[in-house]
């Protein structure tokens, strides 16, 4: 079954389906409703003040529509609701004032304040309406609306059935509901208590996968060491002191850990956490120039071309003076430099192996790979990191994050790798400062960019969405800066939907100094770095993980000066002012996983949403999925099946058989 077959997706829909990462039915599947209006149940507007409602209004008197000043124009409605009148106001979303006076009656989505007596609602979401009791709510692209996705999802359920790796006995065991009942309960909910129960089976069985998977590519951490490291560590400690700079204690420590492991009688497997700007690269890097010492290649993978380039100039530049050849294998090479690279790796001319996930194409073939570093372990798939590892019988691994992981989680998904922490900073101390921006200072804020692009320094302005009706959008934002704030400056755009070269562009442009803002999505988490950033301005923080935010402010202040990270908040969160207080990310990770659960580590996060299947997964969570998975892989032939379907693709449905 293809989203071809589903009525009502057309080509042009299935494209708005792509760019959020939905390319078949289960992809469908697996985008679960952020939430659910119940029309049998009125909303407690007492106690709703700061949280998010849904409900139905009916517009009272004639709207109003007004123009500020270029780029900036607001509508503001009164409904009646439950006895109630509410007051909704929306920014640069004129089409709204047409709708309402057209219309008897909104459901309308938002997060509720209060002036006085007054309730009001800023830059509220409307929503589509359907004939039942309880209507799911999805988070979608622009240009698809919820009937479109509840037609479709209805479409899938209706004519298969859904089968995961879980058998009658232990779903029974722990509770867990039939996956095909558990997707039918989700998305076509009729009672909310079995909607809950349903949305537990789901995540359960997902995070259960997810762990086997682990557990399976890890192993059980008793491979015997196969490589030997048996260089003089005299030309290593030759390159420490031939450093343009001293290393930190933690640096000196993890690299002192990790030849202890490349010496062990074990295959080494270390997790390298660092918090942003721990100097991370130059410790996997010493670690590779001793694995060249020793004989062997090493590879280290990126997330994304923009980084891959980054690591290869730091690399040629590290390497290259001490003799060693590095290449760099991206998906932008032509055919024929592609052929180069390949043949360079395969006949042992390349001694380090710089690129994104082309590396593990299966044309390549590596004459001597001994060690393998992967960046940005979380933003590749568990196959994917253990296909490079795989490349070489016995290679020894290291997998970095500058993303903190909490204990809890560390524990259960790296459990057979040893840990190694960076805490401190180069310099030691922090030189970013973070302040919450109101929306009625963003003019003196821009004047503030202003000021500092004037002065040869660079603002990232990051935006939780590409185009967006309901928020601060990359494309809508940098229209309106480029043509009014901040006109003349010299703006860039920057996000997902843009190809490889126009991506590289952008970043290149703003790193040479062409532009000195750039308007952005969270592409540059993992950006090349740009020493002369020194301000970031982060709209809708609340879409993004604590650890996301604290990984983002890191792209400024390379190199040491003092910076300015803007949150841009009218009613700041908790959430929102610890991280503000604290510059340590192990800190911001431990809040995090205790706030919102393990979403944003594991991969989880459905579009903002703190949960799996509307069910948060936190330490309790863990720990039952990891029973779970104990009992899955001590079945061979459920051990077997799993390895076997990783291969393919990383999900816990085993398959869509047709009714």
């Amino acid at each position: 079954m293809k989203l071809g077959d589903i009525k009502g997706l057309g080509e042009r829909r299935i494209a708005k389906l792509a760019e959020c990462g939905i390319y078949d039915p289960i992809d469908l599947l697996m985008l679960f409703p952020y939430g659910y209006y119940d029309r049998r149940v009125d909303v407690d507007w007492e106690n709703s003040i700061g949280r998010e409602v849904i409900f139905k209004g009916i517009p009272v008197g004639r709207p109003i529509l007004k123009r500020v000043r270029k780029g900036l124009s607001f509508v503001k409605a009164s409904f009646v609701t439950g006895g109630r009148t509410v007051t909704c106001t929306w920014f640069n979303q004129d089409y709204v004032f047409r709708r309402i006076l057209s219309s008897d009656g909104l459901l309308i989505s938002g997060k509720v304040k209060t002036f006085g007596k007054n309730i009001e609602i800023t830059a509220p979401q409307i929503l589509s309406e359907r004939d039942v009791d309880i209507l799911p709510l999805y988070k979608l692209p622009k240009g698809l609306t919820q009937s479109v996705m509840s037609d479709a999802v209805r479409s899938i359920l209706a004519r298969v059935a859904v089968r995961g790796y879980v058998s009658e006995d232990i779903a029974e065991k722990y509770g867990l509901m039939p996956l095909s009942e558990a997707f039918r309960a989700v998305h076509l909910p009729t009672d909310m208590k079995e909607t809950a129960v349903a949305g537990r089976s789901i995540a359960l069985e997902n995070l259960a996968y997810t762990l086997s998977v682990y557990n399976i590519a890890k192993g059980d951490g008793t491979d015997r060491r196969k490589n030997d490291y048996s260089a003089d560590t005299e030309k290593l400690n030759e390159a420490i002191d031939g450093l343009p700079f001293a290393l930190t204690t933690d640096q000196r420590n993890a690299v002192a850990s990790i030849l202890s492991e490349m010496r062990s009688p074990r295959r080494m497997n270390v997790l390298l956490q660092g918090d942003v700007g721990s100097g991370k690269t130059i410790v996997a890097f010493l670690a590779m120039y001793f694995a060249v010492l020793s004989g062997y290649q090493c590879a280290i993978m990126a997330p994304t071309e923009i980084l891959a380039i980054q690591h290869y100039e730091n690399a040629v530049k590290f390497f290259g003076a001490k003799g060693m050849n590095v290449s760099l294998l991206i998906g932008s090479l032509t055919v024929g430099e592609r052929n180069v690279v390949r043949r360079d790796i395969a006949n042992g001319a390349a001694d380090i192996i710089v690129g994104t996930h082309a590396i593990i194409g299966e044309d390549i073939s590596y004459k001597r790979l001994g060690l393998t570093v992967v960046d940005e372990q979380h933003r590749f798939g568990v196959c994917q990191r253990g296909s490079l590892e795989n490349k070489a019988d016995g290679a020894d691994n290291i997998v970095m994050s500058a993303t903190p992981i909490p204990r809890t989680l560390a524990l259960t998904l790296y459990g057979q790798l040893k840990s190694i922490e960076l805490k401190s900073r180069p310099g030691g101390k922090n030189n970013i400062m973070t302040a919450i921006v109101p929306e009625r200072k963003l003019a003196d804020m821009y004047k503030y960019i202003r000021r500092k692009a004037a002065s040869g320094e660079n603002t990232y302005i990051v935006c939780p969405r590409v185009d967006s009706d309901d928020t601060v959008s990359a494309v809508g934002l940098y229209n309106d800066l480029a043509s009014g704030e901040l006109s003349g400056v010299g703006i860039g755009l920057l996000h997902g939907r843009q190809k490889e070269f126009e991506k590289a562009a952008a970043m290149r442009d703003f790193a040479d100094g062409k532009t000195k803002v750039l308007v952005s999505t969270t592409v540059i988490e993992v950006g090349i770095d740009v020493k002369q950033a020194t301000t970031m301005v982060i709209f809708g923080a609340e879409y993004f993980g604590l650890s996301q935010l604290h990984q983002l402010r890191g792209r400024i202040g390379r190199d040491g000066r003092e910076s300015y990270c803007f949150i841009v908040s009218d009613e700041p969160s908790e959430r929102i002012k610890y991280l503000c207080e604290t510059s340590d990310g192990f800190a911001l990770a431990e809040y995090d996983f205790d706030a919102r659960g393990a979403g944003d580590f594991l991969g989880t996060r459905q579009h903002g949403s703190g949960s799996m299947a509307g069910i948060r997964i936190d330490a309790d969570a863990i720990a039952v999925a990891k029973a779970i998975s104990d009992d899955l892989l001590s079945d061979d032939s459920v051990r077997a099946a799993i390895s076997a379907g990783a291969e393919n693709k990383s999900e816990f449905i085993r398959s869509l058989s047709l009714n």
